[in-house]
This record gives C-alpha cells, sequence and structure tokens, in this order.
C-alpha cells in the first residue's frame, strides 16, 4: 500500500455499480478518489463515505462527462485539489432500452455517453498525468461477432471503444500504459439491481452459472493498475460467457 498511498485516482460514473466498488478498492489501496457522479448525489455521498473509512482526500466531482463543458470544470477542480491525477478509469456508461438497428437517436446517445465520453475525460486527464495507468470499462458484447441486435449500439459502443484502447495505448506508452476490463453479466444498477433469483436466472449464460459481483470487475481493474507490464490488452472478466453461446 505504500507505493500507491497518496496517488489520485478518478473514476468515472462511480456514485454505484462498477464505479462504486472500483472507488472503495482504490480507497483501500490507499489512493485519495475523485468519486465522479452525475445526478445521484445521495448514492455519490454514500460512495464517498465508504472511501473515507479507508483512504484520506477523497473527493465528489459532480459532472456529466459526455459534456466537455461540464468535464472541463471538473478537471479544473481536480487540478486545483490535487495539481496531478495518477489514473483514470473510464467507467461511466449507459444502456438504453430502445436500442435497435435503426434508432439513430439511440446509437447517438449511446456512443455519446459510452464512448465519446470517455474520450473527452481522457483528453483533458492527459495534462494531468506525466505517468499512470487509464483502465477503459467495455464489455463482453464489444468483441468482434458478439452482441446482439437489441443491443447493437451498446455493443458497439464497446468495440469503439476497444480499439480506442489499444491506438491509445500505443500513444501514450510507456509514459502512460493503457487498457480495459471486457466484464460480462454484472450484478448492477444497469440490469435493475437483480435480486437472488433473478441474478441466477441471469447468471446462466456464464460457465460459472452465476452473476459477476462489482467487486470483481474492481479486483480486475486494480490489477491492471499495479501491474507494469500489460499493456493495450483487454482483460476479460465474463465468468465463462465468451464461450458460451451470446445472446
Amino acid at each position: 500500500m505504500d507505493k500507491l498511498k497518496g496517488k489520485v485516482v478518478l473514476v468515472t460514473g462511480a456514485s454505484k455499480g462498477i464505479g462504486k466498488a472500483t472507488a472503495i478498492s482504490f480507497a483501500r489501496e490507499g489512493y485519495r478518489v475523485v468519486i465522479n457522479f452525475k445526478s445521484d448525489q445521495k448514492a455519490a455521498k454514500a460512495a464517498l463515505k465508504e472511501c473515507d473509512r479507508l483512504s484520506e482526500g477523497n473527493i465528489l466531482a459532480k459532472a456529466d462527462v459526455s459534456k466537455e463543458r461540464e468535464v472541463v470544470k471538473m478537471f479544473s477542480e481536480i487540478k486545483k485539489r490535487f495539481r496531478r491525477l495518477d489514473v483514470l478509469v473510464n467507467n461511466a456508461g449507459v444502456f438504453d432500452g430502445s436500442d435497435n438497428p435503426i434508432n439513430i437517436k439511440t446509437f447517438e446517445n449511446i456512443f455519446r455517453n459510452n464512448f465519446i465520453s470517455c474520450v473527452i475525460v481522457t483528453k483533458h486527464a492527459l495534462p494531468l498525468m506525466k505517468t499512470g495507468k487509464i483502465v477503459n470499462v467495455s464489455s463482453i458484447h464489444g468483441r468482434l461477432g458478439y452482441g446482439r441486435p437489441s443491443a447493437i449500439a451498446y455493443s458497439a459502443s464497446k468495440a469503439a471503444i476497444e480499439s480506442y484502447t489499444k491506438n491509445l495505448a500505443k500513444a501514450l506508452a510507456p509514459r502512460i500504459l493503457v487498457n480495459a476490463v471486457a466484464p460480462g453479466r454484472v450484478a448492477t444498477p444497469m440490469w435493475g439491481n437483480p435480486g437472488v433469483a433473478e441474478q441466477k436466472k441471469l447468471g446462466e449464460a456464464h460457465l460459472i452459472k452465476r452473476m459477476i459481483q462489482p467487486d470483481e470487475i474492481a479486483e480486475g481493474i486494480i490489477f491492471l493498475v499495479k501491474n507494469d507490464a500489460v499493456c493495450g490488452e483487454i482483460l476479460t472478466i465474463d465468468g465463462g460467457m465468451s464461450l458460451v453461446t451470446l445472446g
């Protein structure tokens, strides 16, 4: 922990789900955590409270990361408070129930929130990062041939993130190492906070026969940040879902 203590990490979409679990995991490692959230201040404060039990100097940062003017304001506060950023986790994203092959508005909404937001945040993070790590949160549905027609825009946005991750890694290494994680079905609000019975049903798509928990994805992100030899990789944490027919 001593090597990591006092470093600064920004986790986008950190008020719940994978983002919250990741923020808490970084606090456990001694990081000062910037907890970004879009609108749910109550959930963000709850995440902050848990982080404050584990490390000092954590802050909330309200911003819709799909809007550059709000991202600029957020980074102004980060620079003022910390003068640096050591790790960026691009986690914020959405799923749209109206996703289908011809809904252009949904494509625009999903790409703006899932992919363009990642590019915007990274753009403004880099001036504060002399060295460090960037981890993007993708999805197993972003892989070539995966996904389904009812999540076509979502899958395409995650495929874009994976391509972006690999090319960004080429651009920034060895100063900054860039990787991504590709989760399967994780028990988060994106799946409607499923109960025990629904988790069991949804988990049948995995070889492990259960849904993945947010902290299991967070552990993978921590691994990528701690390891100095992994660069440009997509770490699959899908419970064996990619070995089963996806749908």
